[in-house]
């Protein structure tokens, strides 16, 4: 399954280092990429925790676009993701314009991190997915692999059971798992319709919030 490519970085920020100067040092050493610092502050007020932009601006065969960078949990303070990738230059990127411009990111920040000892790792998700990337854990994953092996899994009660089985056990152990990407997977991977993969995701995650109010009750 083709999917949005995710980036997760982890850096070394001593001694009053910042992202931003990262940032800064890095467009500064590497070609074709910027640092906007008032666009950066500005994104970083906004998201009210440690955020900023590396554009690239002028990588061969690649759109001018800012790569978003930003600290989603303030317990990890060194962790950041790439939130979004935006155009300069159109209004929106396909999905493979977005997998270049992050995997041309990965690459080249890795690179730079290694080669100027600042310490610290990119680590990236994508933008191909088997089911085991999205359903990361081996008992949920047999559970809903055996819902798909069922003679009529979205009409018999037998076989719905199997489905709802899955659920409880996503919902005991939720892990990492994303429901919309079961859809796309549904129709990616196995051909399915997309109304019929957007039923499976509404059941699942009616299911999980169900589960999430009985607990409750």
């Amino acid at each position: 399954m083709k999917t949005h490519i995710e980036i997760r970085v982890r850096l070394n920020l001593n001694n009053g280092v910042t992202l931003h100067h990262v940032l800064s040092r890095f467009a500064r050493k590497t070609k074709g990429w910027k640092y906007p610092a008032k666009k950066s502050k500005d994104y970083e007020r906004g998201h009210s925790g440690s955020a900023g932009f590396a554009v690239c601006d002028s990588v061969e065969g690649l759109e001018p676009s800012a790569v978003a960078l930003a600290n989603l949990d303030p317990k990890h303070p060194h962790s950041f993701r790439v939130t979004n990738i935006i155009p300069r230059t159109c209004s929106s990127l396909t999905l493979d314009q977005y997998n270049a411009i992050g995997l041309a990111f990965a690459r080249q920040f890795a690179s730079w991190l290694r080669t100027n000892r600042s310490g610290g790792t990119v680590r990236t998700v994508g933008p191909t997915k088997t089911l085991a990337d999205i359903i990361p854990s081996e008992k949920s994953r047999r559970l809903f692999e055996a819902w798909l092996r069922t003679p009529t899994p979205l009409c018999h009660t037998n076989d719905l059971y199997v489905l709802d089985c899955f659920i409880c056990h996503l919902f005991r152990h939720p892990g990492a798992v994303r429901t919309y990407e079961i859809g796309s997977y549904l129709v990616q991977d196995r051909d399915w319709k997309p109304e019929i993969a957007r039923w499976v995701v509404a059941r699942i995650e009616t299911g999980l919030e169900l589960l999430r109010v009985d607990r409750k009750f």
